[in-house]
């Protein structure tokens, strides 16, 4: 039961294979920030939205408006969904507080008075990767994918990313879509074998779950290892993958924006509190829920009184000190720009050794870019994640 004076976050909940705890992290990352005598002002009322098609997510924001009153409408969003979301959000006069991984890049259509988001914006390191490349390993890189991951803004984010490096031409490599099967296993061989006879001066690879897996496997048995450098996405090279490929002995590269053994203090408090509320090791979705509650927390006068008017001024302005870096959630041009580190990171022996080459170039969110990347890239994935 709900009191009169509880806000109640109605939670829109996707599917995911890969991510299966990602809201539950979300929601513990949240509390985490919150001393426990005031965790039960805020209340989350989760909506399953499946693989997250369009009409699922209004029909769930209409049920949670409508059914459920809540205060807040919050969850993984797409930002392909997102502006049917704001008018409803908007007609009940509702704060709409999202979040995203950052697979597409936001658009300024987008903005809203009453409407926030807290994003890992994957995009970002991407951008940041593609620069890094060109300036490193020099032009004529490839990007190789299945059709899947390039329905998204990364591999776009990427080629930008390289053309401010200097770079004049980049191969793309897309997987041909097999309905039902591995876009890897069994097919990714023939194409490593046409990369031998004429090498890029570098690979990058975006491939999600177990076909991230499989590509990194088939890599290594190619012989291209270590002889065409090798630059994973940052979903790629995330903890959940790497512990899967420890026994191939590979040497890649790629970028973070949070690191758990940062050794911040920012960062040693977060993980105490997160591990001291839940006993589990949190990961970077707890991340993106203890930046919110963080947020929310600084304004528990106003949630308590439900004085939304100063609670939607002080969103727009507020930044929080997280595990990594500085963050705020308004979209403009104010919008905080992340800290990016590339990386060279060796498996070996089971062992993981990672090592900072060096800071990555970010984006501003007024940057022209932002609409070149629009403007070319017209995709009709709903699904407010990288994969299910």
């Amino acid at each position: 039961m709900f009191d009169s004076n509880t806000i109640k976050i109605g939670m829109l909940t996707p599917y995911s294979s890969i991510y299966p705890y990602m809201i539950p992290s979300i929601v513990n990352g949240f509390y985490s920030a919150i001393p426990q005598k005031h965790q039960n002002l805020f209340q989350f009322i989760p909506e399953y939205v499946g693989q997250g098609s369009h009409k699922t997510y209004t029909d769930a924001v209409a049920k949670l408006l409508n059914f459920n009153n809540v205060d807040v409408v919050s969850g993984l969003v797409s930002y392909m969904s997102l502006p049917d979301l704001i008018s409803m959000t908007e007609k009940r006069q509702k704060l709409g507080f999202f979040f995203d991984i950052g697979e597409y890049i936001p658009h300024n259509i987008h903005l809203s008075n009453s409407v926030f988001i807290n994003s890992l914006q994957f995009w970002q390191a991407e951008y940041a990767l593609g620069y890094w490349a060109n300036k490193t390993f020099g032009d004529k890189g490839m990007v190789i994918m299945p059709v899947y991951d390039a329905g998204y803004h990364l591999h776009s984010a990427f080629r930008q990313g390289t053309i401010a490096a200097g770079s004049s031409c980049i191969d793309y490599k897309t997987l041909t879509y097999i309905d039902g099967k591995s876009q890897v296993k069994d097919r990714i061989e023939p194409v490593l074998e046409e990369i031998k006879k004429d090498p890029p001066s570098y690979l990058h690879s975006i491939f999600c779950g177990t076909e991230a897996v499989e590509f990194l496997d088939a890599f290594k048995k190619s012989g291209l290892h270590k002889i065409v450098p090798l630059v994973l996405s940052t979903h790629m090279a995330s903890d959940e993958i790497i512990q899967q490929v420890l026994n191939l002995n590979l040497e890649f590269y790629s970028a973070s924006m949070w690191n758990f053994d940062n050794p911040d203090e920012i960062n040693n408090t977060f993980k105490k509190r997160y591990i001291n509320q839940t006993g589990n090791k949190p990961n970077v979705f707890s991340v993106l829920g203890y930046e919110t509650g963080l947020a929310f927390y600084s304004m528990y006068a106003e949630f308590k009184q439900k004085e939304w008017g100063k609670v939607i001024h002080n969103l727009k302005t507020i930044k929080v000190n997280s595990p990594r870096g500085l963050r705020n959630f308004y979209l403009n041009s104010n919008y905080s720009t992340p800290v990016i580190s590339i990386e060279k990171i060796t498996t070996e022996k089971n062992n993981i050794r990672k090592f900072i080459v060096e800071q990555g170039q970010s984006l501003r969110f007024d940057n022209i870019v932002f609409s070149e990347i629009h403007n070319e890239n017209v995709s009709g994935w709903q699904n407010p994640y990288l994969c299910v």
